[in-house]
């Protein structure tokens, strides 16, 4: 495993350099986009502080990205196209780019929901779930969409247009929803070090899995992604806090216990793994046709690497069947492969984490090596007798404090 962590990390470095070189982020020319906000204006050249477009008409438009680059969505900056006439009235928008996970935000790419910001004035409140309609699953997205268009129109109307854009009043709204996260976590985290002093306890792991699946995969719908991975590597940090939760999160509980998440957490291994418990006679993989499938979720983990970090494009990685399933938003390829890998789990426990899982194979890598998980023949994950530690998922089942590994 160490030669393999080597080897990952060689292709993660070449791969963000050659990504660097052939893709290098460019600015978006708002020139090619002026036609389809306002179709029968015709706009002068970029100018003025902060850079904007003016037809004869009055109308100016403007990339928000030039006038509030701090404001943050879930992955980043959500760059919108604004044309705005002298009244303050928001006259056309169009996406420019984000880096949103598609599945959350489809909706919000609609002509249809960015209609509803049209002939929206300077001094409305822009507020989700009155003056604008909020996206179940994309609350921090559509925020940040709305506190953008927002606050960058006000400064462009005062600016160009001389408007006082009076303060609103506004209350800002405090998302509480990492705390149910952070304490859900903490539970289970308390919960693995005492059943590994004694077993009694263990029964209450299924009680944290049935709690991931409807607090972090049904109300919060934040599973831990690969995504999360491959945006902090290409330095785009949101502005959720439930994003720091989980990203902090995981990696310190992979530091401290290795692949805890798959194995207390993860709403989809949860699934499956309770799939796998009902009475259907399961297939007997011989351990060395096992091990070598194991190795594909390695191999696919690296394929992606090479993919995301050349094209800087991270939905090229999006192929987890939790993001679809807990979005309620895929293709007919992606649902299928959700109903597949979880009737799987009838005849293959966990197929889906032992063999596929970018999330399964990233957490192995990082775990370090650690004594006393022997195995035994009801391990949930089908782990064979003495196990990498990269396999093991830490339900404490098969811990002997003073087994060898």
């Amino acid at each position: 495993m160490s030669a393999f962590r080597i080897l990952l990390l060689t292709t993660l470095l070449l791969s963000i350099a050659a990504g660097y070189i052939l893709n290098p982020e460019k600015r978006i020319d708002e020139r090619i986009y002026l036609k389809e906000i306002a179709p029968d204006i015709i706009f002068s050249g970029e100018k003025g502080n902060p850079p904007h477009y003016i037809s004869s008409e009055g109308i100016a438009a403007f990339n928000t990205y030039d006038v509030t680059p701090s404001i943050r969505g879930y992955a980043g900056p959500i760059k919108l196209l604004l044309a705005l006439n002298p009244d303050g009235k928001i006259t056309g928008i169009k996406i420019l780019e984000h880096k949103e996970t598609k599945n959350y935000v489809h909706y919000m790419e609609t002509q249809q929901y960015l209609s509803s910001f049209l002939g929206k004035g300077v001094t409305d409140r822009f507020e989700i779930d009155k003056d604008i309609d909020g996206i179940s699953r994309a609350t921090v997205s559509v925020e940040a969409m709305a506190k953008t268009v927002r606050e960058s129109s006000r400064i462009v109307a005062s600016n160009v247009y001389g408007i006082d854009t009076e303060p609103t009043g506004i209350k800002t709204a405090h998302d509480i929803k990492w705390i149910s996260y952070l304490l859900l976590f903490s539970l289970s985290l308390a919960l693995y070090f005492i059943t590994r002093k004694t077993k009694k306890f263990l029964r209450i792991r299924d009680v944290c899995l049935v709690a991931g699946v409807f607090i972090i995969g049904l109300y919060l719908s934040t599973p831990f992604s690969i995504l999360h991975v491959f945006n902090l590597v290409l330095l785009r940090p949101s502005s959720s806090i439930l994003w720091y939760v989980i990203v902090v999160g995981t990696i310190i509980s992979i530091i401290i216990a290795g692949r805890i998440y798959c194995g207390w957490l993860c709403p989809f291994g949860a699934l499956s793994e309770f799939i796998g418990r009902l009475p259907f006679k399961k297939w007997v993989v011989p351990i060395e046709a096992d091990d070598g499938w194991r190795r594909l979720k390695y191999f696919l983990l690296a394929s992606i690497i090479i993919t995301v970090f050349i094209t800087r494009k991270i939905e090229f990685g999006n192929y987890e069947t939790y993001v679809t399933l807990f979005s309620f938003h895929g293709n007919y390829l992606t649902w299928s492969l959700v109903v597949i890998t979880l009737l799987a789990n009838l005849k293959i426990e966990r197929f889906w984490c032992r063999y596929l899982c970018p999330v399964a194979a990233f957490t192995g890598i990082l775990s370090r090596k650690a004594g006393g998980y022997p195995s035994r023949h009801d391990c949930p994950i089908g782990n064979k007798p003495m196990p990498l530690i990269s396999e093991c998922i830490r339900c404490n089942r098969c811990y002997k404090p003073h087994s060898p590994h």
